[in-house]
C-alpha cells in the first residue's frame, strides 16, 4: 500500500450489488465479493453476449482497499423501472422468468429483488432504504484490518485520510427520479402537488446525517425534470426504450428542483452533476450557473461531470446535429455521442472552477472501431499501452481546449465501476487502478506524449493530479 498512489473516484457503486443481494433484506455487505450467477445454459448465453460487462464486484470495499481508492463518491441509485421492462428479447429468451434471469446475469442482483423492483414504484422509499443501508455499513471490515466511514465535509475527510486503513465514502445520488414517490401517479398529479412533494423530499435528504454531495439530475430515462441523453449502446439499446423525453430541455419542475438543491437556506448545497443530462438541458444549466457565478463571485456553483468522456465537438449544438446512433461514433478516435462533453462544456467547467471525472468505460472513451481493434490486441502489454493512449487522448483534448496550464486542474477520475459499464479490458476492477496509473505515467515518459502540453509538470505529477490531487482540491473548496 505504501508504494501505491492515492486514488479518488468521483463516481462508483460499491453498494449497488450488495444492497440488491436479497429481498426483503440484503444478504451481503459492501466488503463482500459478489459473483453473478452463471449456473444455467441460458445464463451462460447471456454472459456470452454481454462479455464486456464484468460479472463480479468491481469495487467492493476490499477491492477498493487493494487499489488504494481511499476516497470515493458512493452513488445511490434506485433502479429505474424502464431498465427492467426489457423489450425485443432474443428468441431464446421467452417469458418473464427468463427475462428476470437475464437481468440477474447482467446486474448481479438477487432474482427475488429483481421481481420486487419490477413492480415497486416508490423511488424515494428505495433511496432512503439504500442510504440507511450504506450508513449502517460503516465500521471495521470482517477481517478487522480496515474500516469504512462516511464523511460529511472536507475536514472529516482530511482527518480520516490520515489513518491509512480507513476508506472514506461520500454520498451522491444518480438520477432525479430518486426524488419522486409513487412514480405511477406522477403524470396525473398537478404541478403544484409535485412541487410540494419534491420540496418535502429534498428537505428530507438534506437532513440526513450525511447529506448528498451531488446528484445527477437525469439518468437513463425520462424523469419529468429534464431531458436525458442516449446512453445505451448495442446490445442493451435494443432491449430498452429511451425515447420518451429524450433531448428535452429543463422543465419548470426541473428548475424548481435545481434551485432547492443548490440553495443553502434549506440545508447544505447539493451540487448538480450534469452527466446524463441532454445537451440542450446542459446548455440551459450552464447559462444559469454562469449568470449566478457572475453575480455571486464569492459563492460559485461548480459544474461537475463525474463520469464522462469527450466527444471532440466544438460546441454543444454541433454535438447534437446528428442523431446518436452507432454510425456517428464508428470511425473517430473519440466516442462522438452527445452524452460526452464538447469543448464548449470543457470551457464552462473550467470557468466555474468545476471538475470532469473521466470514466473507465472503454465504450465512452473511443470510437467503436478503435475500441474493437484495441480489445483484440493479443499482447497484454501492447493492449495496456493502447488503452492508456486512448484515455490520454481524452485528457489532452481537455487540456488543449483550455490551452493553459490550468487545464490540468479540472481532470479527475470517475470510474463508474459496478455501474454495468464496458470496462477497459486490462483494468476490470478498482484494484487494477494502480497499474493503470503506472501505465499512464510510463506511456507519457517513454513517448514524451504531447509533451508541449505538460506545462512544466512531470508525468508523475500529471497523473497524480488526475488520480487524486484535483479531486482533493475540489472537495476542499466545495465539500463544506
Amino acid at each position: 500500500m505504501k508504494d501505491t498512489p492515492l486514488i479518488i473516484d468521483l463516481h462508483c457503486h460499491p453498494n449497488l450489488k450488495s444492497f440488491n443481494s436479497g429481498h426483503p433484506n440484503p444478504t451481503k455487505n459492501m466488503w463482500d465479493k459478489i459473483d453473478h450467477k452463471l449456473d444455467s445454459k441460458l445464463a451462460q448465453n447471456v454472459h456470452a453476449i454481454t462479455q464486456n460487462i464484468h460479472k463480479s464486484s468491481q469495487c467492493s470495499l476490499d477491492v477498493m482497499f487493494d487499489g488504494n481508492i481511499r476516497v470515493f463518491n458512493i452513488s445511490l441509485y434506485p433502479i429505474e423501472r424502464e431498465f427492467l421492462n426489457m423489450r425485443n428479447l432474443p428468441k431464446w429468451i421467452i417469458g418473464k422468468k427468463n427475462k428476470q434471469l437475464l437481468q440477474e446475469v447482467i446486474t448481479g442482483f438477487d432474482i427475488e429483488r429483481i421481481k420486487f423492483l419490477t413492480d415497486h414504484v416508490d423511488y424515494f422509499t428505495e433511496l432512503n432504504a439504500e442510504y440507511k443501508y450504506v450508513e449502517k455499513q460503516q465500521g471495521t471490515s470482517p477481517d478487522k484490518g480496515k474500516e469504512f466511514v462516511l464523511a460529511n465535509n472536507y475536514a472529516e475527510l482530511s482527518r480520516a485520510l490520515k489513518q491509512p486503513n480507513k476508506l472514506i465514502g461520500i454520498i451522491s445520488i444518480e438520477g432525479g427520479h430518486a426524488l419522486f414517490s409513487n412514480w405511477d401517479e406522477v403524470d396525473s398529479k398537478e404541478k403544484s402537488v409535485l412541487e410540494q412533494l419534491l420540496t418535502k423530499n429534498i428537505a428530507t435528504i438534506k437532513k440526513w446525517k450525511y447529506p448528498p454531495f451531488s446528484i445527477n439530475l437525469s439518468h437513463h430515462f425520462w424523469n419529468r425534470l429534464c431531458g436525458h441523453s442516449t446512453s445505451f449502446k448495442p446490445p442493451i439499446n435494443s432491449l430498452v426504450n429511451q425515447n420518451k423525453g429524450k433531448n428535452r430541455g429543463i422543465l419548470p419542475l426541473g428548475w424548481h428542483v435545481i434551485r432547492l438543491l443548490l440553495s443553502k437556506e434549506n440545508g447544505k448545497r447539493i451540487i448538480i452533476d450534469t452527466k446524463h443530462m441532454c445537451a440542450d438541458a446542459r446548455a440551459e444549466y450552464f447559462a444559469f450557473v454562469r449568470n449566478y457565478n457572475f453575480l455571486n463571485p464569492n459563492d460559485k456553483i461548480p459544474l461537475l461531470s463525474s463520469h464522462a468522456g469527450v466527444n471532440g465537438y466544438s460546441t454543444l449544438e454541433s454535438s447534437i446535429r446528428d442523431n446518436d446512433i452507432p454510425r456517428k461514433a464508428r470511425f473517430h478516435k473519440f466516442y462522438k455521442w452527445s452524452i460526452n462533453i464538447s469543448n464548449e462544456e470543457i470551457n464552462a467547467v473550467h470557468e466555474s472552477e468545476g471538475l470532469i471525472g473521466l470514466m473507465m468505460d472503454k465504450g465512452m472513451l473511443g470510437g467503436i472501431r478503435l475500441i474493437r481493434k484495441t480489445s483484440s490486441i493479443g499482447d497484454e502489454k501492447k493492449r495496456r499501452q493502447e488503452f492508456s493512449r486512448i484515455f490520454l487522448e481524452n485528457v489532452f483534448q481537455i487540456v488543449k481546449t483550455i490551452n493553459d496550464k490550468t487545464g490540468w486542474d479540472i481532470i479527475s477520475l470517475g470510474t463508474d465501476y459496478d455501474g454495468t459499464i464496458t470496462h477497459m479490458d486490462p483494468y476490470e476492477s478498482a484494484d487494477k487502478l494502480p497499474l493503470f496509473a503506472s501505465d499512464l505515467i510510463e506511456y507519457l515518459e517513454k513517448n514524451e506524449y504531447n509533451s508541449e502540453y505538460w506545462y512544466g509538470y512531470s508525468p508523475y505529477e500529471l497523473i497524480g493530479k488526475i488520480m487524486s490531487g484535483n479531486a482533493l482540491r475540489f472537495y476542499e473548496k466545495f465539500f463544506i
